[in-house]
């Protein structure tokens, strides 16, 4: 398991609630994603049906509308001074509609919540991929069918999350070996299964066997070509480097639209390069994985020209500048929350297993959805005067933990990220400007 934050604030209130630590996934203590600013970041219920298993009851006359924190003796002023002592500290509290609604306080939360994200990234990159002796794909699906080319991507995505699982000793202790198959009569006599879903044509609703796995992917290729140019008002090179980059843009938009869907669920595919639209979603995050790329290079290369000042260390930065609500959510949500996120990825016992790497790929697309929402918004790289500096650096460190947040994701999927597509650095960053920037950046922010 991923040790979080987020998590580690709703132990402690159930602890304040219960006097007893959380055992297992209690979902009483919620956390929010959206509407914060109304709702408050996290929940919980108020009463006693709700926390029945918890609070003994034996011996006391319970009134009918008794809530659970006059039960308990405590009052919404106890948990905001209790939480002074917690990682995450409650700035105010509400009730509304039998809950009680907690704010942290985002001037304290925030800082705490980048450095630890800047912990658990390093080391999630450090245990990525090492689980490739325990994970096995099913030697009978080995074709060139789009079943099996989906076999494969999910065979590796679950190699990267099952490394995030347990440690090395633990794997070595007590994981089961896996088996990924698409045959609903494979029965593994050493571990676990996981049953791949077949892939469908949208049109005719059978499974796929006429359309190879190589010939999917060059319409998805020439659908990137499409998008490129009506979207992007790119021309079209017939360079070789050009042709490499379109062919793996094409690749990470067919792993996107295979691993999408649960993985026991069938996956329908629309084959029609004309509806020129199956190849957004990935043409959306990498787009967005090259805007903060590019927001980060421009950065160090004006650095590099003196006209900013190098970004001051962590402990150096005022993150109580970080006031733009879109700001909170994608830290609370995106930066704090992906260690949350790993870990509904995958559950396994000793007579259950499943992974869900689906669920990354909805997290991508929420979290490039608010990042563009935000670019759109704000001004990041603002001119060098003195006074706007503290809030540009401040963001800079933001948008750089968020952005090994999103490669991360794209790692686990086994997609490369826009920077991982050219190991010859110039030319990268002419690709970038090519596709994703022909359109009028401000000034400061054009690559």
């Amino acid at each position: 398991m991923i040790t979080n934050l987020l998590d580690e604030f709703t132990d402690d209130v159930f602890q304040f609630l219960t006097s007893k630590p959380k055992i297992g996934k209690s979902l009483l203590v919620k956390k929010h994603s959206e509407n914060v600013q109304i709702h408050g970041d996290f929940s919980f219920p108020n009463t006693l049906k709700s926390w029945h298993e918890y609070i003994n009851l034996e011996g006391s006359s319970v009134e009918a509308d008794a809530t659970l924190l006059t039960h308990i003796g405590k009052e919404v002023t106890d948990l905001i001074s209790e939480s002074k002592n917690w990682r995450f500290e409650v700035a105010k509290v509400k009730h509304s509609k039998g809950r009680v609604h907690m704010f942290l306080d985002r001037l304290k939360s925030i800082p705490v919540g980048l450095s630890g994200a800047f912990d658990y990234n390093e080391d999630i990159t450090k245990r990525i991929g090492v689980s490739k002796d325990i994970v096995y794909l099913d030697g009978d699906c080995e074709d060139n069918s789009l079943t099996s080319l989906r076999l494969k991507y999910l065979t590796k995505s679950i190699e990267n999350l099952y490394s995030l699982y347990a440690t090395a000793k633990e794997r070595s202790e007590s994981v089961l070996p896996v088996h990924v198959t698409s045959k609903s009569s494979f029965k593994s006599d050493d571990g676990h299964t996981v049953l791949c879903g077949v892939v469908l044509n949208a049109k005719t609703g059978a499974k796929e066997i006429n359309i190879k796995a190589d010939d999917y992917i060059r319409i998805r290729q020439d659908e990137m070509t499409l998008i490129a140019q009506h979207k992007y008002g790119v021309r079209v090179s017939t360079d070789s480097k050009w042709k490499e980059f379109i062919a793996h843009l094409g690749e990470s938009a067919v792993v996107f639209e295979l691993l999408q869907s649960r993985p026991n669920s069938a996956v329908k595919i629309n084959f029609d390069c004309s509806a020129a639209g199956s190849s957004k979603g990935a043409a959306f995050i990498l787009y967005n994985c090259a805007r903060l790329e590019a927001i980060i290079r421009t950065f160090n290369e004006k650095v590099d020209e003196g006209v900013y000042p190098p970004l001051p260390s962590f402990s150096e930065t005022d993150f109580s500048l970080l006031t733009h609500e879109d700001e909170w959510c994608l830290i609370f949500n995106f930066i704090m929350g992906f260690p949350m996120l790993l870990n509904i990825c995958v559950e396994i016992n000793e007579r259950y297993c499943e992974f869900r790497p689906h669920h990354l790929c909805s997290f991508l697309c929420s979290m490039v959805r608010v990042f563009s929402q935000y670019y759109r918004k704000v001004r990041i790289l603002t001119e060098p005067r003195k006074h706007l500096l503290p809030v540009l650096f401040a963001r800079l460190h933001m948008l750089k933990i968020l952005n090994e947040s999103l490669k991360t994701c794209l790692n686990i999927l086994n997609i490369k990220s826009v920077s991982q597509m050219y190991l010859h650095y110039y030319f990268l960053i002419q690709i970038i400007r090519f596709i994703f920037f022909t359109k009028c950046i401000k000034v400061f922010e054009t690559i």
